[in-house]
């Protein structure tokens, strides 16, 4: 009898383990709207460039022997009515030539601003404090699309410690001086138009592939509007049939759905800021056990301890091994070359993203 109320008490404290265990269970599923995390099949950006010049920097631009940006000046002086040749432009040292770059968002109108950037094609040493001037930005078929202008923000810092420089003094720089954005600089002339209110069917596109998501997002609108609306194509995109009720103001359709919440699957991502050295990742995810050696830094991540190696406790997070990284002076870009190795390795099953 007493061996009874052993096992009975035994079998009651499992099951308290067991649900304290389910309680605990980590969540992997967020909650979001179907319009943050899919787009529409054929409303997509499209990327634009332009070849465009930098002025008003403190002696930072192309040096001489980067002929096209002399060429760009004299171009440019010409179309404004001064006539000049290359030869009187051999001390100029605040103008770069650069290349624009920007995406064309879906159903983009003219008048519309959007964020440009650009990126030093010479030997200019920083574009910090440069003024892009107005610069066409083409599609691949020659039209076109945006006109940019503004001035350069690099994210960075150049220091100096003298006052006055010597010839051939290197400033010491903070992050790369030789790309940078223009916050709103772009003003786009001509929008791309998809037809959208003659759709029958609209395919809506998930921006994180999962067969589970996809699932969900059907199910969900299947619930707000009727069944059979709406159907998993794979774990990419979902097909939604248009109501009789919508036919020809598919826009309002659209924002019907866009609205509908739905409960996605987390996925975990390490986004890494090469340009300004900045990680992004989430708090908890994890490593397996894993031995990394990079240049001078050698990491050693089991239960063993190795000599001369960084002893981590298996079960470690992303943020301790970048802090710990961080520690003992790795750069940004020993940081990124470590993560990406750990991934390769299947060690990290979070995804890199680099921008």
């Amino acid at each position: 009898m007493k061996k009874k109320r052993i096992l009975t008490a035994l079998i009651f404290l499992l099951s308290l383990f067991i649900a304290g265990a389910a309680l605990f269970q980590p969540n992997f599923s967020s909650a979001a709207t179907i319009g943050n995390i899919t787009s529409i099949y054929g409303a997509m950006s499209n990327p634009i460039v332009g070849y465009g010049l930098v002025t008003g920097l403190d002696g930072t631009g192309d040096q001489w022997g980067v002929n096209v940006t002399q060429q760009s000046i004299v171009t440019m002086l010409s179309k404004l009515g001064i006539n000049t040749d290359e030869a009187s432009l051999y001390e100029i040292r605040d103008t770069a030539a650069v290349m624009v770059t920007a995406e064309l968002p879906p159903f983009a109108v003219p008048g519309e601003r959007i964020n440009i950037t650009v990126s030093s094609i010479g030997n200019a040493e920083s574009l910090q404090g440069g003024v892009l001037l107005m610069t066409p930005l083409k599609g691949p078929n020659g039209i076109v699309y945006a006109l940019g202008q503004g001035s350069i923000s690099t994210g960075g810092s150049v220091a100096s410690e003298n006052v006055m420089p010597l010839p051939g003094y290197v400033p010491v720089s903070q992050n790369f001086q030789t790309s940078g954005i223009v916050d709103n600089g772009g003003i786009v002339e001509k929008g791309v138009s998809i037809g959208l209110n003659t759709f029958t069917e609209v395919r809506l596109i998930l921006k994180n592939p999962s067969f589970t998501d996809s699932s969900r997002i059907a199910a969900a609108i299947n619930a707000k509007i009727g069944k059979g609306t709406a159907k998993p194509l794979n774990s990419t995109s979902v097909s939604v049939s248009v109501p009789t009720s919508y036919k020809g103001n598919v826009a309002q359709f659209v924002s019907v759905i866009d609205a509908v919440d739905v409960k996605t699957h987390s996925k975990a991502v390490i986004v890494i800021n090469e340009r300004s050295g900045t990680v992004v990742m989430g708090g908890n995810i994890k490593i397996n056990p894993v031995a990394v050696s990079n240049r001078n830094i050698t990491l050693k991540i089991n239960k063993k301890r190795v000599p001369n190696a960084f002893y981590l406790k298996k079960g470690l997070t992303v943020a301790q091994l970048v802090k710990a990284l961080n520690d003992v002076g790795a750069s940004t870009s020993d940081i990124i070359s470590i993560l990406e190795s750990i991934k390769a390795a299947g060690a990290l099953s979070a995804e890199i993203k680099i921008i």
